[in-house]
């Protein structure tokens, strides 16, 4: 069973909810293009770190979700490590371009949804989770990350999608 990201829901609203995040650490590559094509080819990159890929030749689990948060020119691709790894065990990348980021605990606005991968279903939940922020007050990072839950084999109406945003109030 593939470990799924810690947190706790601080506040659960209409249509979404308010998530704490224990400290974590990720693994992250930047790519150029669109969702799919970044996506693509930071999954390479970053399951051949976890698959031995690293200086220690060492596995590490995959665990939920990846993360895509958009940059200029394409997108910041993210694995999850797993809670119980601290920054001193983590394996030195033998591929440049990826990065070791060590994340506090963090409160997190999230959206649900299932369906397709694409772009337009990310950015049209989006604009959803902003305008009930909006509505209810609450300030954000306007920064999306968008996140997967499930290998690209899960049918496509039982796959777990989200949007998160920071907050910052």
């Amino acid at each position: 069973m593939t470990e799924i990201q810690k947190y706790k829901v601080a506040k659960t609203y209409k249509g979404f909810e308010l998530r704490d995040y224990a400290p974590f650490i990720t693994v992250s590559t930047l790519e150029p293009g669109n969702m799919s094509s970044a996506g693509n080819q930071a999954f390479r990159k970053l399951a051949g770190y976890i698959f031995g890929g690293n200086s220690e030749s060492k596995s590490i689990a995959m665990t939920a979700p990846v993360t895509e948060k958009p940059v200029p020119g394409g997108f910041e691709v993210s694995f999850v490590m797993p809670a119980d790894m601290k920054m001193p065990e983590m394996p030195r990348p033998q591929r440049e371009n990826l990065k070791i980021t060590e994340h506090d605990a963090t409160r997190i606005a999230a959206i649900r949804f299932t369906g397709t991968i694409g772009m337009a279903s990310f950015e049209t939940n989006e604009k959803k989770l902003k305008e009930l922020l909006d509505s209810e007050g609450i300030q954000y990072d306007p920064t999306p990350i968008y996140a997967r839950y499930n290998a690209p084999t899960t049918p496509f109406f039982l796959r777990r999608n989200e949007v998160l945003l920071s907050l910052t109030g």
